[in-house]
C-alpha cells in the first residue's frame, strides 16, 4: 500500500479529531501546512506486515478547521524564523499528532470522546516505537537545530540515544495527562495504549519463553521509575512548552557529549534557556520560576539514568528471557541495506505563547 487511506476515510479521522480535542487533555491548536516525513538518515522500516510504514500521505488533519490543504509543500529545515522553544514545540507536537493520527486509522470506528486506553502487547509496542522513531528523525531534521547538517555518521551517533530519551519524556508526559493519579500504575505506551505491572503476562506473551518472572520483576523495576518520573511532572505542572525545553535540552547535550557543533549548540542552548525563563516567569511569577526552572532541568537526570535501565534491560532480555526477545533498534542502523522512508503527512503548527 503506497497511500492507502482514502479521501472520506480522512475525513472522518478529521471530524473526530476535532471531537476528541473538545474533551482531553492535550490541546493541538494546529492550523499550519501539513510536512512530509522524508527520513534523511539511513535507517531500515521495520516489516511486520503492517500499513503503519505507509501511513500516510493524504492523512492531514486539522483540530481547529478540520481542513484538508490542497497540496502538501516540504518546508526546509529550520527554515522558520521562529525560536529555538517554538520550533522545539512544534517539534514534538508532531510526534504527539503521529500517534494519535496512527490510532485513528488503525481503528476507524473507536471513539475518541473519553477514549478507554486499551493494554499493549509488546509486537505491537515494537511496531509502534520502531515507527516512532522515524517521526523523532524527522522532528530533529525538521525542528532541531543543527541537527539537519550533520553527515549520516553524526545523526547516527545523535539519533539513538535522543530518540530513546525522548521517547521515554513522551510517555511519562502522555501519563501525566490520561493518569494523573500517583496511585495508577498505568503508563501510556503510546496513544491508545497502556502498560502496568499487572499486565506483564499479557505484555510479553510471544517474546519471553523462560525466565518469566525474573523478567517481569526488572520490567516492573522499570515501570516503577517510569511512574515516578510521571509523578514528579504532574507535581511541577509540565506542560508542553516544558516537554519542549527538556526535548531540545536533550538533544544539546548529546550533541555536546560528542563535541558536535559546539558554537551552535552553545548559542542555541543559551537562547532556548533565555526563551524557556521568561516564560515560566510570566506564568508562575519571578519566585517561583526559578524552582520551575531547576525542576524541569533535572528531569536530564531521571532519564538518563532509566535509559540506561533500559539498555540493561535489553541486554538481558536477549540473554535470559528468549532469543526472540525484540529490541527496536535491531536493523534500524546498519549502513548497507536498502532504506524504507515512511511517507505521513502531519499538520504541526504549534507556537510558545507567554504561557506554559
Amino acid at each position: 500500500m503506497q497511500v492507502g487511506i482514502v479521501h472520506n476515510r480522512s475525513q472522518a479521522a478529521h471530524k473526530r479529531l476535532r471531537e476528541a480535542s473538545a474533551t482531553e487533555n492535550i490541546e493541538n491548536p494546529n492550523n499550519g501546512i501539513g510536512q512530509e516525513l522524508s527520513p534523511p538518515l539511513k535507517i531500515n522500516a521495520v516489516s511486520e506486515g503492517s500499513d503503519v510504514q505507509d501511513l500516510v500521505s493524504d492523512n492531514i488533519y486539522n483540530p481547529n478547521n478540520g481542513q484538508i490543504p490542497e497540496q502538501t509543500i516540504p518546508m526546509q529545515p529550520n527554515a522558520s524564523k521562529n525560536s529555538i522553544l517554538d520550533n522545539a514545540l512544534q517539534g514534538v507536537n508532531v510526534v504527539l499528532n503521529y500517534q494519535k493520527t496512527l490510532y485513528i486509522v488503525e481503528h476507524p470506528n473507536k471513539p475518541l470522546t473519553n477514549l478507554e486506553y486499551e493494554m499493549d502487547k509488546k509486537s505491537e509496542w515494537n511496531r509502534i516505537e520502531r515507527c516512532c522513531i522515524y517521526v523523532i528523525n524527522y522532528m530533529l531534521t525538521e525542528h532541531f537545530e543543527p541537527y539537519h547538517l550533520m553527515q549520516q555518521n553524526e545523526k547516527k551517533i545523535i539519533i539513538k540515544n535522543t530518540a530513546t530519551k525522548m521517547l521515554f519524556l513522551l510517555k511519562c508526559y502522555q501519563t501525566s495527562k490520561y493518569f494523573p493519579d500517583p496511585e495508577d500504575n498505568r503508563l501510556v505506551t503510546h496513544y491508545g495504549y497502556y502498560n502496568s505491572p499487572d499486565t506483564n503476562e499479557y505484555f510479553f506473551a510471544n517474546e519471553v519463553s523462560q525466565n518469566k518472572e525474573e523478567c517481569y520483576k526488572i520490567h516492573n523495576i522499570y515501570l516503577g521509575h517510569l511512574r515516578a518520573i510521571t509523578n514528579k511532572l504532574v507535581t511541577y505542572d509540565f506542560g508542553e512548552v516544558d516537554l519542549a525545553a527538556l526535548s531540545y535540552l536533550i538533544f544539546a547535550l548529546e550533541c555536546e557529549k560528542h563535541a558536535l557543533y559546539k558554537n551552535i549548540i552553545e548559542t542555541n542552548k543559551n537562547l532556548l534557556f533565555d526563551g524557556y525563563l521568561k516564560i515560566i516567569v510570566n506564568t508562575y511569577g519571578f519566585e517561583k520560576a526559578g524552582v520551575k526552572f531547576g525542576n524541569v532541568l533535572s528531569l536530564q537526570n531521571d532519564i538518563t539514568e532509566l535509559q540506561r535501565q533500559l539498555y540493561e534491560f535489553r541486554i538481558m532480555g536477549k540473554l535470559f528471557f528468549s532469543s526472540d526477545f525484540v529490541d527496536i533498534w535491531d536493523e534500524l542502523l546498519f549502513e548497507n541495506q536498502e532504506t524504507r522512508p515512511i511517507p505521513i503527512t502531519i499538520s504541526n503548527e504549534h507556537h510558545v505563547d507567554n504561557k506554559c
